[in-house]
């Protein structure tokens, strides 16, 4: 076996270990990472002080949880060395993709796919174990709602339903930007998969991200519409289908248009629109106290805790607090001005770079990630952050040994 055969196994294993069971994954993908850095270094021998900067830039986040360590309150320290741990790949794989060699660069990219096949793969057993569950019951599917469908998928596959929804999305951006590499009936085949395994989870935001992505490829391909006129007729069978015969659908179709009814006091944790209200409040109330010099990260879900404490009194009943679920606000009320300044610096970055190379698949990344920043603090998880910190680092540092970055 050649060593370019044994670079693409790793690279594939590393596309693959995204779906893997949390324990593993940042095990596999930080080690198979490394093995491309030692690969790079031992055939090029140089390290760009250029792009270790940049690398510093783009995980400035994670320098911000290390400094605010020296101004949290001792009681919140155990919190604040916590989010240590977990944030560590912010700023991880931007230097390990910062020291990888631009021929080990593309290698990874080539085996992109192996990602679109794995969520297509996930997707399939997730739901095969699903149906299979309800189906041995003597009640069958009778009763099951939306919510035990997306809290069902949750407990098999491991994956939240907004991450996977991220993940689909983005294989699906793969497929309409260089899914002419894959054959014509797999390439299909995958793209009609996925858009049958997003529509029951319908998480909003990444859907929202997908409808842009779809928005400008019909712009870019404006001239030659008719040649997709059986994709379209496909989207929309799998769209009716969905409807018509998958519960699931319709339910948070109707949840989402508000139509599910109900008061706002009786149904609060019961309506994910609810439940969003009550977050924006929590949230906007927390901005309005911290937004100068933030809160810390150490001592946000006390705070937040010591909040809906006071709207369960309100409601009667126990509401769970909840982070904020949103990361614009989540880096803004933790660190004031400069986190969200440096949040915002990374993604204003990352577009620009992806603008000015037109890579297509970089700027729908940052779209699915910009966007649903606004509903799911996407880098308070570790299938989150990881997600962010890889693919972003990978596409930024990838162009960047095309010609420098201004």
């Amino acid at each position: 076996m050649g060593k370019t055969t044994i670079d693409k196994i790793i690279a594939r294993i590393m596309m693959v270990s995204f779906f893997l069971p949390m324990k593993w994954q940042p095990m596999v993908v930080i080690s198979t990472s490394v093995y491309f850095v030692i690969c790079s270094l031992y055939t090029s021998r140089s390290i760009s002080r250029q792009n270790l900067l940049w690398a510093l830039f783009l995980g400035a986040g994670y320098l911000l949880y290390l400094g605010a360590i020296l101004f949290t309150p001792h009681e919140f320290a155990r919190v604040a060395n916590k989010y240590l741990e977990y944030r560590l790949s912010y700023i991880v794989f931007p230097v390990i993709f910062a020291l990888v060699s631009k021929d080990y660069l593309d290698t990874i990219f080539n085996e992109l796919r192996y990602f679109v096949y794995a969520a297509v793969v996930m997707c399939i057993a997730t739901n095969a174990a699903f149906v299979y569950k309800y189906a041995v019951l003597p009640t069958g599917f009778h009763g099951v709602t939306h919510v035990a469908y997306r809290e069902g998928f949750e407990k098999i596959c491991g994956l939240h339903p907004t991450y996977m929804t991220m993940y689909m999305v983005f294989s699906a951006g793969f497929l309409l930007v260089q899914g002419n590499a894959i054959n014509k009936f797999l390439k299909y085949s995958l793209f009609y998969a996925l858009l049958a395994f997003i529509l029951p989870l319908l998480a909003k935001s990444p859907i929202i991200a997908m409808a842009v992505m779809l928005l400008h490829q019909l712009w870019l391909r404006r001239g030659s519409l008719l040649q997709y006129k059986w994709l379209f007729a496909g989207m929309l069978a799998v769209l009716v289908a969905s409807y018509l015969f998958v519960p699931f659908v319709s339910q948070r179709v109707q949840e989402m248009a508000g139509l599910s009814g109900g008061a706002m006091k009786g149904n609060v944790t019961d309506n994910s629109i609810y439940v969003r209200k009550l977050i924006w409040t929590v949230d906007t109330n927390m901005l309005r106290h911290y937004w100068l010099a933030g809160c810390g990260p150490g001592r946000l879900m006390y705070l937040l805790h010591v909040r809906y404490l006071f709207y369960s009194l309100q409601y009667g009943y126990d509401i769970s607090a909840l982070d904020p679920h949103n990361e614009y606000f989540y880096q803004w009320i933790s660190f004031g001005l400069s986190g969200i300044l440096v949040l915002l610096s990374a993604l204003f970055m990352h577009f620009c770079t992806a603008i000015k190379h037109s890579n297509f698949l970089y700027l729908y990344l940052m779209l699915i990630l910009s966007i649903t920043f606004f509903t799911e603090s996407v880098l308070a998880r570790q299938q989150g952050i990881i997600f962010y910190s890889f693919f972003s680092g990978l596409f930024f540092f990838m162009l960047r040994g095309k010609r420098n970055i201004a």
